[in-house]
């Protein structure tokens, strides 16, 4: 997709609503409303859960601006990559309590063929009903083919806000990846993210248009969340509020598909206004500064699950409840 200077974009009235924070909240209610109800067409009113198992936390020499692995911010405390039996554990557990995707998140360089073992392992724990999806850096056509090959289903890759302003990445890097991962088999996973504070309403188009051009399987959006010690932690998190209203704007702006439409972190209210799936994550975090055995904040499957149900989203039986 080619980039667009804020000149160049179309603004829908509805994005401008919508992304204009001296609009109120009860002017663009409407839209939230609207996002709603195509969201919960799209995807028959099911909610989802994304899960996802952080694999390591090797520092990473990108140097993105936001992240907590980036080794030239020292702000990580490392910790040994998890073995393969912790992994295929934690991802029956998640399997088994209800999780429709199961995530491998790794940093930057993650040996293709540690991921190749692992994708084997987890699909054969995990069966062949829930999305296995890849997190991790680029990734040629072949490496694509071979992690397909391995049981990988999906994969999460975006070009992020300010990409190679506030990232090590070239836009172009990204994208050809986003191309392989397309061609070579796997569905895409595509959140404007991470989203800060100083974004502009243009900036936050390009890439809610990008997951529709590209024909992503699922939008959303992820707010940055302000990990201290990293240079775009002065900036803060954009508020809830605001979170709601580019969920919203992600649902109106690829109204055909993607019918999973993820909000991070997870937001409930946002659940009333086109996001229909959240994410509990576990174990190596670039959103914190040390991994962890217990859910990211507390935010576990069960209580994922209940947000979800509480919203008027189905959810996938656990297998635990069969």
């Amino acid at each position: 997709m080619p980039e667009a200077t804020a000149k160049e974009l179309s603004v829908s009235e509805e994005a401008r609503l919508l992304l204009d924070t001296t609009v109120s909240d009860r002017r663009i209610a409407h839209l939230l409303e609207k996002a709603d109800g195509m969201s919960r067409s799209l995807a028959d009113s099911r909610g989802f859960v994304w899960a996802a198992i952080g694999i390591d936390s090797t520092p990473c020499d990108m140097g993105c601006t936001f992240c907590s692995q980036a080794a030239r911010w020292d702000v990580y405390k490392t910790a040994p990559p998890l073995t393969a039996e912790t992994i295929v554990e934690k991802a029956g557990q998640l399997a088994d309590g209800g999780a429709d995707f199961v995530v491998l998140r790794t940093t930057q360089h993650y040996p293709l063929e540690v991921l190749q073992r692992l994708g084997r392992l987890t699909r054969d724990r995990i069966g062949s009903d829930i999305h296995l999806v890849i997190n991790t850096g680029e990734m040629g056509f072949e490496d694509v083919r071979v992690l397909k090959d391995s049981g990988f289903t999906m994969s999460y890759h975006v070009v992020r806000l300010r990409e190679s302003v506030d990232t090590g990445h070239s836009v172009d890097m990204r994208m050809r990846t986003i191309e392989n991962v397309l061609k070579g088999g796997l569905e895409l996973q595509y959140l404007i993210e991470p989203l800060g504070p100083e974004h502009s309403a243009a900036e936050i188009l390009i890439e809610a248009r990008r997951a529709r051009v590209v024909g992503a399987s699922g939008t959303g959006v992820m707010a940055r969340v302000p990990v201290m010690g990293t240079p775009l932690a002065r900036y803060g998190q954009v508020s809830d509020a605001y979170l709601k209203r580019v969920a919203a704007l992600a649902r109106l702006e690829y109204p055909d598909g993607g019918r999973h439409l993820c909000v991070h972190p997870p937001t409930p209210a946002t659940l009333r206004c086109g996001a229909n799936t959240i994410i509990v994550e576990q174990a190596a975090n670039p959103r914190d500064t040390s991994s962890s055995a217990s859910p990211w904040r507390g935010f576990d499957l069960p209580g994922a699950r209940a947000v979800l149900r509480e919203a008027g989203l189905e959810v996938r039986q656990a297998r635990a409840e069969a």
